[in-house]
């Protein structure tokens, strides 16, 4: 479908309706989760916040982060909340940045199917092409995950389809664009509540302690009923795109 590019730093007065999708597009556990930083991106970086408009609509956006990686997977950040920190130590020491590391894709569900989450991928290469970054790396939320919550994130990163590409849709549109699985990282965000916040987030009970199945959630909820705590922990699959346009 047709749309319009822009950023948040050219359109601030788009921020409303960016931040509605971005509240929209996450199970509510997830908006309470240890990424501090979160905040900083409508203001730090809304140089490299995309946004798809049509009609002066919001129907997509995108977060990204310019930081300074050295190319191993040891040197990969550990969590949603260290790519933001080191993204504003770059800002901070206006040292430059070589990587461009989105942390979320988002489409309106209005025009989920069209084909606008490859679009933002897209997008966000040309971005980093147009700040002179090297590499374009992310930490991706399989989507299908939650539909298998006990799975390690291991195994369930290895399933495959008949024709070789991979069985979770969100792994595959990076797949197709030609990016590859680097590394795999158990958790890089962690949620930590009382079980009356827990409650109140899924609409649930936790009458024991053990191990839930959340909606929304890619791994188990672990309950300690003795302690009044509940602990989500959420992994991810970094996978790298090449910065050449050529796609699979």
């Amino acid at each position: 479908m047709d749309y319009e590019v822009t950023t948040l730093s050219e359109r601030p007065d788009l921020i409303d309706q960016v931040a509605n999708l971005d509240n929209r597009s996450w199970p509510v556990f997830l908006q309470h989760g240890d990424a501090d930083n979160w905040h900083h991106l409508y203001e730090a970086f809304s140089e490299t916040v995309l946004i798809l408009l049509s009609s002066d609509q919001v129907i997509g956006a995108g977060f990204t982060i310019p930081i300074k990686w050295g190319g191993g997977v040891t040197s990969l950040p550990e969590t949603i909340d260290d790519v933001l920190e080191r993204g504003l130590a770059i800002q901070n020491s206006k040292l430059p940045a070589n990587t461009l590391i989105p942390i979320a894709a988002l489409v309106d569900p209005s025009v989920q199917g069209e084909g606008l989450s490859a679009s933002i991928l897209l997008e966000m290469k040309a971005l980093a092409k147009r700040l002179g970054l090297t590499s374009l790396v992310v930490p991706v939320r399989p989507t299908y995950k939650s539909k298998y919550p006990i799975q390690s994130i291991q195994s369930y990163a290895s399933w495959l389809r008949d024709d070789g590409l991979y069985y979770d849709p969100w792994l595959r549109v990076h797949q197709k664009l030609g990016a590859k699985a680097i590394h795999i990282a158990n958790c890089t965000l962690t949620v930590k509540g009382s079980i009356a916040q827990w409650s109140q987030w899924t609409d649930m009970i936790f009458p024991h302690s053990g191990q839930y199945i959340v909606p929304g959630a890619l791994s188990t909820l672990e309950i300690d009923k003795a302690n009044d705590c509940g602990i989500y922990r959420e992994p991810n699959v970094w996978m790298k795109h090449p910065m050449s346009d050529e796609v699979s």
